[in-house]
């Protein structure tokens, strides 16, 4: 018997394969999974290659695998779970399927059920948490049109328009504007008009402009690193209003900081963690003891024993 557990994010989704004591046996790796963004036939694929990949690598057979765990960004709602179930029906007919968000099986990856809180920055953002008493609350996850804020989309677009500003002289010169132009091989500021206004720019490819403000923060640009001030905050307002959903505001807890932005910048850590201490004194980082492919294992791991 084999159980996997996938991470289908915004960027790439990952699938780990294990024997039903939770013995990794091989992973894959492929496209983004969530559908809302990418579309129905893209999210499919890049499941289906996710999965016979991790197979492969693991010489497990697809027809003994009898649960599969799936945190996917976009599918917060009933109707995406129920597209995501025909889709698996098809890749693992054999297999109880649990759905879940990827934020919940980063939270499950990152504390192994203990109480405790994951931050999530990368493509998107969100915070996720866990109380002793087994109740879960989130905060932000609505996309990049209605929320993100202090993800890499989020600090790429305001890092984008601060460039523009420096450029019209209604905002402080910042190294962001050239470090823009050299990435994209510009002569001119106008250019970006053409680079980021066609009909093929997604959040993603926006949010693949972050690590520049990123390093230009790392340097001491004080417009990027006020951006980086800003992002942090924001982060630490979601996970606040998670703590106050569980009633955790005079607990000792660990927050686990997940995704590319925090994964790239040691400056957006330590930013967040002084931000955050300042709010909540029992709050401390911690990295996640997991990877969410290993939460998401553990979830299919538990729903395993529960059935006997």
């Amino acid at each position: 018997m084999y159980i996997l557990g996938i991470d289908g994010g915004g960027t790439k989704t990952i699938c780990a394969a294990a024997r039903a004591d939770g013995e990794i046996l091989g992973r894959g790796m492929a496209g983004p999974a969530n559908y809302l963004k990418e579309g129905l036939y893209t999210a499919k694929m890049s499941l289906t290659e996710a999965v016979e990949k991790a197979l492969d690598a693991g010489k497990a057979d697809r027809e003994a695998v009898v649960v599969v765990c799936a945190g996917l960004a976009g599918v917060g709602r009933l109707n995406d779970r129920l597209i995501m179930k025909r889709i698996f029906a098809e890749i693992c007919p054999n297999a109880q399927l649990i759905l879940d968000t990827d934020a919940f099986i980063t939270l499950i990856g990152a504390t192994e059920y203990q109480p405790g809180l994951v931050v999530i920055s990368g493509t998107g953002s969100i915070a996720m948490g866990l109380n002793d008493k087994g109740e879960t609350a989130r905060a932000g996850g609505w996309g990049h049109i209605l929320g993100d804020e202090g993800s890499g989309y989020d600090i790429a677009r305001r890092g984008l328009m601060a460039a523009l500003h420096a450029h019209d002289g209604r905002g402080p010169e910042t190294v962001i504007r050239q470090k823009v132009m050299e990435q994209f091989y510009l002569t001119s500021v106008e250019e970006l008009i053409s680079l980021l206004y066609g009909a093929d720019t997604t959040p993603r490819r926006i949010a693949g402009i972050y690590p520049i403000i990123l390093e230009a923060a790392e340097e001491g640009d004080e417009v990027a690193g006020q951006l980086l001030e800003n992002a942090a905050t924001s982060l630490v307002q979601a996970a606040l209003a998670v703590i106050r959903k569980l009633k955790m505001e005079d607990k000792i807890f660990p927050v686990a900081v997940s995704g590319g932005v925090f994964r790239n910048s040691v400056k957006m850590c330590s930013t967040f963690q002084r931000i955050l201490t300042g709010k909540i004194a029992g709050a401390h980082l911690i990295e996640p003891r997991h990877p969410p492919e290993v939460g998401a294992l553990l979830v299919a791991r538990e729903a395993l024993a529960k059935a006997g």
